[in-house]
């Protein structure tokens, strides 16, 4: 079990394998202006994981615009018409400009879908862990796209 631990090891680490994550070329990504459209707390989560920061003097970018929406539908309701379940979906509009050219376009979307609960502020709670987690799936595949 060691050997085979060990050989997995040195293939990783002798093959030149890098995760995404540690990239620097990420932090290089400044903005001379920054637009975003849509709920506040979603693109400020989104700006503070992806190292994306404006600036005026030193900037890779002219402009990047996010613009992103959250819609709750309900998916089915009993015979009293209470709604038994949701889908909540988070989708991220993303354009980069350059010298009036858009160089990058991308919508990321995700969803996902939950039961109703009784208790109302049980419910709040559980949308908002859902939403973070949509988030950070999006902000995920937002940094690979940015690295590509």
């Amino acid at each position: 079990m060691r050997k085979l631990l060990l050989l997995f090891l040195v293939f990783i680490y002798g093959c030149g394998y890098q995760p995404l994550y540690t990239n620097k070329a990420l932090n290089e990504l400044k903005f001379k202006e920054i637009e975003i459209q849509g709920d506040k707390d979603i693109n400020r989560s989104l700006i503070s994981s992806t190292f994306i920061e404006q600036d005026t003097e030193n900037f890779l970018y002219e402009k990047i615009i996010l613009k992103n929406s959250r819609t709750i539908t309900e998916t089915s309701k009993d015979s009293k018409g209470i709604p038994e379940s949701f889908r909540m979906t988070i989708k991220l509009e993303l354009k980069i400009i350059n010298n009036g050219n858009i160089i990058k376009e991308r919508v990321f979307s995700e969803e996902f879908l939950y039961k109703n609960l009784d208790n109302k502020f049980d419910l709040y709670e559980y949308e908002t862990n859902v939403q973070n987690d949509l988030i950070k799936k999006i902000t995920e595949e937002l940094i690979v796209y940015l690295n590509i």
